[in-house]
């Protein structure tokens, strides 16, 4: 009987020594083993596999054009390195993970925030992006529950969240510094922060968290939400990568401490982030944008700008707005060419409806540096710019007289943001205030993206 039993131990032992050896060689197979994953077979097979969430932040497809801001900055990367990027779309991210260290794919790209839970199982790069976590609802007038001020009214309010996400931990950490339950709605990863998002909006749910510039990137398509009660410090978003790339994090880190630097990315927060209300300009003309020229006219705007000593951005933005760089269209009121110089305005200057592309750039450049001239008064250049493009658009009489509604109102007349342009918006002004808007707005791109 003894020797049944010890022989029926030592089959067991080597049972679960063999199983334990196999589980462990397979674990090892996918994160020690370098086989196949490395920085050297990425550049050997000339491909990047990047695994996804289909969102605006990490990527997506607008009229059959591929973007994302990780997208884009990773589409940088490996064109660095010589190989192309393919995407593969991840439906639920609770196995992203595994995914990554099944060989599914060389880099996470899911607005992923460093945390220790998930260092356990992968490494990241360094960050490319710090931001807080912000609570998502409908704005009062939209809003059935209570609209949230302060963290500490989320005690007892219902917040539906995915479970496995850094929104979760900090919910539950939000949960004890209050000392009141909150009702947690646990979701699964297949619901990507924008469709949380779109279901605060349609009212399935009332509230829930997201990264703050995921919020930002979507606030021209959610108008209606709000998302300015932050409810954590800045948290760090990085690319996850497998933890034996050890010469794929090197080389990413190195690469996106000095693409943080650079124009290029200065651009894609622009695009991304800071201008989502005029997305429509930046999806339709600067999509594919990332430097070289941005027009056939780019040596006469630099021509013409260096006259004057001034920063020829001013005028390819304003031609862009006007003409969209045609050179013989007609517009309202007879308004003509590349500058849309009204009839009157082009006899001032010398020019008319069949001058050349250089006549006109040369006359607009030159009106652009009177009206530069007409608000000399202006401390702040930034400001002054503002000014000129409204002077552009309307003449110099109507901004004159927005001054002086500004002033009899204790507001600032030497400033455009807050005072000068609240006053147009009130009035009939409305026009012109949108117009400087986004044609500043285009000035900053194209001084992100063209030195």
């Amino acid at each position: 009987m003894i020797k049944w039993f010890t022989n029926s131990l030592l089959i067991l032992i080597c049972l679960v020594f063999v199983s334990c050896k196999r589980n462990t060689e397979r674990y090892s197979f996918y994160i020690n083993s370098a086989e196949n994953s490395d920085l050297s077979a990425i550049v050997a097979n000339k491909k990047m596999v990047v695994l996804a969430e289909n969102s605006t932040t990490s990527y997506t497809e607008l009229e059959g054009v591929k973007m994302g801001f990780e997208y884009e900055m990773l589409k940088e990367y490996a064109k660095s390195i010589g190989v192309k990027l393919e995407v593969k779309i991840i439906s639920n991210l609770d196995n992203i993970d595994q995914q990554l260290n099944h060989l599914d794919g060389d880099v996470i790209a899911c607005s992923y925030t460093i945390t220790k839970d998930r260092k356990r199982n992968i490494d990241f790069t360094i960050p490319y992006l710090r931001t807080p976590q912000v609570l998502i609802q409908r704005l009062p007038s939209d809003s059935t529950p209570q609209y949230i001020k302060d963290p500490m009214q989320l005690a007892h309010k219902k917040i539906s969240i995915w479970k496995n996400s850094s929104y979760y931990h900090r919910i539950k950490y939000l949960e004890q510094e209050i000392g009141e339950p909150i009702d947690i709605q646990e979701l699964d990863g297949k619901y990507s922060p924008e469709q949380l998002l779109d279901k605060v909006a349609s009212k399935e749910i009332d509230y829930t968290i997201v990264d703050n510039h995921i919020a930002v990137a979507n606030a021209y398509r959610f108008s209606r939400l709000d998302h300015h009660l932050r409810l954590s410090i800045k948290q760090q978003i990085a690319f996850g990568i497998r933890k034996n790339n050890p010469k794929l994090k090197e080389s990413m880190d190195v690469w996106i401490k000095n693409f943080r630097k650079s124009p290029h990315y200065t651009f894609l927060k622009h695009k991304y982030f800071d201008g989502k209300e005029l997305s429509h300009l930046t999806y339709s003309d600067y999509l594919n944008a990332g430097g070289g020229k941005l027009s056939s006219y780019d040596k006469l705007f630099k021509k013409e700008a260096k006259k004057y000593k001034m920063e020829w951005h001013i005028i390819g933005a304003i031609v862009q707005q006007e003409s969209n760089f045609t050179p013989f269209i007609k517009g309202k009121g007879g308004a003509f060419g590349l500058m849309q110089f009204m009839p009157g305005t082009g006899k001032r200057y010398g020019i008319h409806s069949a001058s050349s592309p250089a006549s006109q750039i040369k006359a607009g450049m030159k009106k652009i540096n009177a009206d530069f001239k007409l608000w000399n008064e202006i401390p702040d250049y930034q400001q002054r710019i503002k000014f000129v493009f409204a002077t552009y658009n309307a003449g110099h009489s109507p901004i004159e007289n927005a001054q002086k509604r500004a002033k009899n109102k204790g507001l600032n007349p030497l400033l455009w943001d807050g005072n000068v342009e609240v006053v147009l918006r009130k009035k009939k002004g409305k026009r012109i205030a949108s117009y400087v808007k986004e044609v500043y707005h285009r000035y900053q791109t194209l001084k992100s993206l063209y030195e």
